[in-house]
């Protein structure tokens, strides 16, 4: 099996088993103190005829049921029929209707810039928990985490190959199909590790998580590789693993999205397969002819029914190359055709009749449409976005004009998007907890780092803006509502939390900004008096728009400075 060859320790290093418990909770206590058999827990026990004095592989079992990252994850391994699944998965996907429902939620899912980005890092200004003892220092440290924050980010997205194709847009995809998606980290030194060089996809159907101790008795993840080629086994530190799924197995049986259109999509198939057996057993037409033979011999009576066949023959054919049409070899198609046939003394005379072929009548298309229909349904796509009488739904940039599956669509997006995310913010928090090890403990920055992902998708984003739009509206007519003697009758903070509704978060962070630009300020104020000393004139007062375009501070998201220029 290819990757093994070169590694032969069945084990992993103690570096990166330290690296899987940054900001993680599997320990004795968490676990040892909950007293309930979870729902996922009694699933396993059931299921496996190991010790069941195994202590580890109790709270192994335990663990999907509590707070752990494992508690909303379906794992490949333990589904024993993903192997079959996952194939017949990829033939059902493998059809145009299918191909353009995972087209359309993939190309929502990723969707590229002009620069060919995905997604940018959130902005962490003020989402970390300070170090140092004055002002100074904590704005030093802040600085230093948000411009490793964003070169890492850029790392960690030129390591996974994203800025050179469409790797993330065919991860999305194939993510779609089968519902899990696993890869190794891979690290410049496994005994210690510096820094992560890039990562390999693995078969999510070959690993399975687990619980170990550490000399100190303390728990941790792992992961264990099952070698199908030789029986073996290999240990993977879940700080070298990335596993993403789409659902929880515990909580419903399908193991990803395509998964859901198989039943649509199969009825739908029969039909259409009954409606084109039907026209084709009624596209031909088939005639009855009756010749009467009297009590002429067999072989006569054949001879006159040879002569007549060949006197009503027609040779009909369609060449499915060229669309040509041939009657007898000819191009030309007989509109009227005059058929003499004799009739004897005792009135016997030729007859042709067509022969009725009873069945279903499939002509038309509703109970088609109905199928369709509901293949539509389940595919989430909102019906605006199929096609249209006029051809493809229409575009619009009117909040007004959003419709609830719209809405509903978007929010199942986002869904994707979380969980997809994976990819990208489990190798950079990794990343940066190697740099900057006080971060491990820093639960803000755990909550903080993320990636917003590039959408074209404009109805979202018009809807908060025509909200926004009003809220304001609200707070500056609210904001006018005055006392008899001329005094605000509304307090600013109330309304901004009530009308507003900027969170707590929000308020800080606006806080902050207000404090960076006053150092700013300061400093450009400084700066200018100390120019104006050293030429004898008068220092003017710096404002905030002149510190920041003038006096070489520059504010922008996304980098925080020492001197305030973030």
């Amino acid at each position: 099996m290819a990757g093994f060859g070169d590694n032969r320790s069945g084990g992993t290093s103690t570096a990166l088993s330290n690296l899987s418990k940054f900001g993680t909770r599997y320990e004795d206590l968490l676990l040892k103190n909950s007293k309930a058999i979870g729902f996922i827990e009694s699933q396993l026990a059931s299921r496996t005829q190991s010790n069941g004095n195994n202590e580890l592989l109790k709270f192994s079992m335990a663990l999907a049921d509590t707070t752990s990252q494992l508690r909303t994850k379906a794992i490949a391994f333990f589904q024993l029929d993903y192997s079959v699944k996952r194939e017949r998965l990829r033939d059902i996907a493998s059809n145009g209707e299918i191909e353009f429902i995972l087209d359309t939620i993939a190309d929502d899912m990723v969707v590229y810039s002009d620069e060919n980005r995905f997604c940018h890092a959130n902005d962490l200004t003020g989402k970390i928990m300070f170090q140092g003892s004055n002002k100074t220092e904590r704005l030093n440290y802040q600085d230093n985490i948000v411009k490793k924050y964003q070169s890492t980010f850029e790392e960690m997205y030129n390591t996974w190959g994203f800025a050179e194709g469409i790797a993330a847009w065919q991860y999305s995809y194939q993510f779609l199909i089968e519902g899990h998606l696993s890869f190794e980290i891979i690290y410049d030194n496994p005994e210690k590790p510096k820094k992560i060089i890039g990562f390999k996809e693995l078969d999510p159907a070959s690993i399975a998580p687990q619980l170990n101790k550490d000399a100190k008795g303390k728990m941790y993840l792992q992961w264990t590789q099952y070698d199908p080629s030789t029986g073996g086994t290999r240990t993977l530190s879940d700080s070298q693993v990335i596993y993403i799924s789409y659902a929880n197995h515990f909580k419903t049986k399908r193991i990803s999205f395509v998964e859901r259109l198989i039943r649509s999509f199969n009825l739908l198939r029969v039909l259409e397969h009954s409606k084109v057996i039907w026209h084709v057993m009624n596209a031909p037409i088939r005639l009855q002819t009756k010749v009467p033979t009297g009590s002429k011999s067999f072989q006569k009576a054949q001879e006159d029914v040879k002569e007549f066949m060949n006197l009503l023959k027609e040779d009909v054919f369609f060449n499915g190359d060229t669309g040509e049409l041939t009657v007898d070899g000819k191009p030309n198609i007989l509109f009227y055709k005059n058929y003499v046939t004799p009739v004897n003394d005792r009135g016997e005379g030729i007859s042709i009749e067509a022969l009725s072929y009873p069945g279903p009548n499939l002509s038309n298309s509703e109970l088609l449409g109905y199928f369709t229909k509901k293949l539509k349904m389940d595919s989430k796509i909102p019906y605006s976005r199929w096609e249209g009488q006029s051809g493809m739904g229409a575009f619009t940039l009117n909040a007004e004009g959003i419709t609830r599956e719209e809405v509903r669509y978007q929010k199942f997006i986002k869904r994707l998007r979380s969980a997809f995310s994976e990819l990208m913010v489990k190798p950079w928090h990794l990343q940066m907890c190697l740099d900057f090890p006080s971060l491990k403990d820093d639960y803000k920055f755990k909550n903080a780092i993320g990636i917003n992902y590039h959408n074209d998708n404009v109805f979202e984003e018009m809807k908060e803006n025509e909200l926004e739009a009003k809220r304001i509206a609200s707070f500056t007519a609210k904001k006018g509502v005055l006392r008899d003697d001329g005094t605000p009758y509304f307090s600013t903070e109330y309304l901004i939390r009530k009308e507003l509704r900027m969170t707590n978060d929000e308020i800080e962070a606006n806080k902050k900004w207000f404090e960076m630009e006053q150092d700013v300020i300061i400093k450009g104020n400084e700066a200018a008096a100390a120019g104006m000393a050293a030429t004898g004139g008068a220092a003017p007062m710096a404002t905030a728009g002149e510190a920041e375009g003038g006096g070489g501070e520059t504010i922008e998201g996304g980098e925080t400075g020492a001197a305030g220029s973030l």
